[in-house]
């Protein structure tokens, strides 16, 4: 394992065992989380990204799902390989996460104060006056206002915004090295999303904690990610620095996901979309799978399902049109946000 990598991820599978068949919503995924730095994980709704963070987290017990293959190593341990109360240890502490809509995922008829204090008291052997005095100092590096008055709250009674923030203060109170983003801004608006945003940047430089961020939203990545990992049907297709990323994107797939997105000055134009759906996962076809959408796809891509191929020195893509160094689209404008 790489010294800089706080997280590897080796070529992970993981299957839901249906009464119809096999989902393969992760199937063959390679990914690398630096110490200190943010990976986005980006795709559609299908693609496998939430489903790689629950197996990162051991969050699949009491569902179908199951890890067939592969391994989570943190710091060279391996996760899969864990008990349960092993990975509970791990699970607050270690590693954390925010998830998506944050109404559902707190608890509505606890205080705020008594759910952070909880997260405290679960990981750390100090008393609950410290876990209280602890948890007001996290409520208030994530700029919320009144802090004394809003541990006293219920969720029901905090904006959208200000629950987001009580998400991030109990996923970073007990420090952990990861932090895992599962669209932690999907449900707001605009303003106070830019505003978590920056507060997560935030809390990354003065807490120095990682973040696998998954999104689907390519304008978001560009705001807060080092580097970006782009899955499409349980796997990864193109990944890279962010900066190669948008410079050069080289799969198709990367490019439509480039394209779709609306810009300034762009009035009047139909904004693009990439033709077609996602496969069925139980049916998944032969060769390159996202062939049936691609504009450049040839009959080798139809039967053959290309490997990775280098675009840059730190930027690989798995599409065949990349294996003499030309990349879809060459000779169109490079994407870019």
């Amino acid at each position: 394992m790489a010294a800089d990598n706080v997280l590897e991820i080796k070529n992970l599978h993981t299957y839901f065992y249906m009464d119809d068949g096999v989902v393969k919503a992760v199937d063959g995924v390679d990914v690398e989380l630096r110490r200190g730095k943010t990976l986005g994980i980006v795709g559609e709704s299908g693609s496998g990204k939430s489903v790689t963070s629950l197996s990162v987290m051991g969050l699949l017990t009491g569902t179908k799902g199951k890890i067939a293959e592969g391994e989570i190593l943190l710091d060279g341990q391996d996760l899969v390989k864990l008990s349960e109360e092993e990975k509970r240890k791990i699970r607050g502490n270690r590693i954390s996460m925010i998830f998506q809509e944050p109404m559902t995922s707190l608890n509505p008829v606890m205080k705020i104060g008594a759910q952070i204090v909880e997260c405290v008291l679960q990981h750390e052997n100090i008393s609950k006056k410290e876990a209280y005095k602890k948890a007001e100092e996290m409520l208030r590096m994530t700029g919320v206002p009144r802090v004394e008055h809003m541990m006293k709250e219920y969720p029901f009674q905090l904006s959208g915004g200000q629950r987001q923030r009580v998400m991030i203060a109990m996923a970073l109170v007990c420090k952990p090295e990861i932090l895992i983003a599962d669209e932690p801004t999907t449900a707001l608006d605009v303003t106070i999303q830019a505003q978590i945003l920056d507060l997560m940047n935030q809390l990354k430089k003065e807490t120095g904690t990682s973040i696998l961020f998954i999104t689907h939203d390519l304008g978001v990545v560009a705001e807060i990610c080092d580097d970006v990992a782009v899955m499409y049907c349980g796997r990864v297709v193109e990944k890279g620095d962010v900066k190669s990323i948008f410079a050069k994107p080289s799969h198709p797939y990367t490019q439509g996901l480039l394209n779709s997105i609306p810009h300034l000055g762009d009035d009047g134009k139909e904004l693009q979309s990439i033709p077609g759906n996602v496969p069925n996962p139980k049916y998944m076809p032969e060769g390159c799978k996202f062939a049936a959408r691609c504009p450049y796809a040839s009959d080798r891509c139809r039967k053959e399902e290309p490997p990775f191929f280098s675009v840059d020195e730190n930027h690989i893509s798995r599409c065949w049109l990349c294996e003499d160094g030309k990349a879809a689209g060459a000779g169109k404008e490079e994407g870019g946000i």
